[in-house]
């Protein structure tokens, strides 16, 4: 069965749990907290948190423009894990990108890490928050934000924590991630793009990009079914291959097999501009299909038991390839599934492939 939700029913019993716990406190607190209501007041400074992964904050972007097409005159502030902040800069997501290491979001739980994100949330509330953002529902995202004294928020409060924003809101957990970024900006008044799908780029003499890495290796796909892809598609087209360090065995063993593959190495902004270039690209559900998709370059997205539906690459040209079985391994985690992945054969992702380039083609000819 496909899991509709973006938490475990754990995870929001045991954050309920403290959410409750700390209702008194943060209750009493704003009760001398100040209330605002948004359009009697200029709104100066604009901050959006989005601290956890680069793919993450690919789609939010189309709620990023529209906060700053609703508010021009206005400092949007994006707070961004490290890996994240380049990217963003060069895409200038923002007027001011601050990059932050988040304990929950690197799995570091020492008490000092997370005073020192307190007093970090203390002095952005010097900035003067007029109006704050964050997309996540998570209890402890929630937390921060508070601390940054908005003088309006808005979040989701899935996890609990609604006492932590001015609007709470009930989250769509089966809805895509873009898209419950969309549904809090336009609740501020924000009138949303009509279409953020780039054009597609159709490059017929660009290679087919491999690109395998993945944050959590329950979704990743196997190096043996990447090579034996490499070998299907090679025989005809030209393939090129993202060095990664979680793409190490795979290059070493297409080297060993001689297959004629090209390589390439380089930054995140060099990664986004050589593939403006390309056919398409491949890879498992991370955060290089959001960049091919914001740049306009077809997708293909191989997809375990998480419903691609919460985070598929939004694009014109995409093909998402998923398990022929419902999943009904043991896993060891509540929503990903290793087996799943080893489940979608070579022979598949290679037939999509090739009716996606057909598709290419007759587009180019139209």
């Amino acid at each position: 069965m496909m899991i509709n939700q973006v938490y475990s029913s754990k995870i929001l019993f045991w954050s309920k749990v403290i959410s409750t716990l700390l209702l008194p406190y943060y209750s009493f607190f704003n009760l001398f907290r100040k209330k605002y209501l948004l359009g009697h007041f200029t709104v100066k400074t604009i901050l959006v948190t989005e601290y956890h992964r680069i793919g993450d904050i690919l789609m939010i972007i189309p709620a990023l423009t529209s906060l700053r097409k609703t508010f021009p005159e206005s400092r949007l502030i994006l707070l961004c894990s490290k890996s994240a902040r380049p990217l963003a800069e060069n895409l200038n997501l923002a007027d001011e990108i601050i990059s932050v290491k988040v304990p929950w979001t690197e799995w570091r739980w020492s008490l000092s890490r997370w005073v020192r994100m307190w007093i970090f949330a203390r002095k952005l509330s010097k900035k003067g928050i007029d109006l704050a953002f964050d997309f996540k529902g998570d209890l402890r995202n929630s937390w921060f934000l508070w601390h940054t004294n908005p003088k309006i928020s808005y979040g989701y409060a899935t996890t609990g924590g609604e006492y932590f924003f001015t609007n709470a809101h009930l989250m769509n957990q089966g809805s895509h991630q873009s898209t419950r970024a969309n549904t809090l900006v336009k609740k501020a008044g924000c009138n949303l793009i009509a279409n953020n799908i780039s054009k597609t780029n159709i490059n017929t003499n660009g290679a087919i990009v491999f690109h395998n890495g993945a944050t959590d290796p329950r979704r990743s796909w196997p190096v043996v079914h990447w090579v034996k892809l490499a070998r299907l598609l090679s025989v005809k087209h030209k393939v090129s291959v993202v060095k990664l360090p979680e793409s190490e065995a795979l290059i070493k063993q297409l080297k060993d097999e001689g297959i004629g593959v090209e390589y390439f190495e380089g930054s995140i902004i060099d990664f986004k501009n050589w593939l403006k270039n390309q056919q398409c690209i491949i890879s498992p559900d991370s955060m290089a299909g959001h960049l091919a998709a914001h740049i306009g370059i077809p997708t293909i997205s191989i997809f375990g038991s998480q419903n691609p539906k919460q985070t598929h690459p939004v694009n014109n040209l995409g093909t998402i390839i998923r398990p022929d079985s419902i999943c009904e391994h043991q896993s060891d985690h509540w929503r990903l599934c290793k087996s799943c992945m080893e489940s979608i054969s070579s022979e598949k992702v290679f037939n999509a492939t090739i009716n996606l380039l057909s598709r290419l083609k007759t587009d180019q000819e139209i």
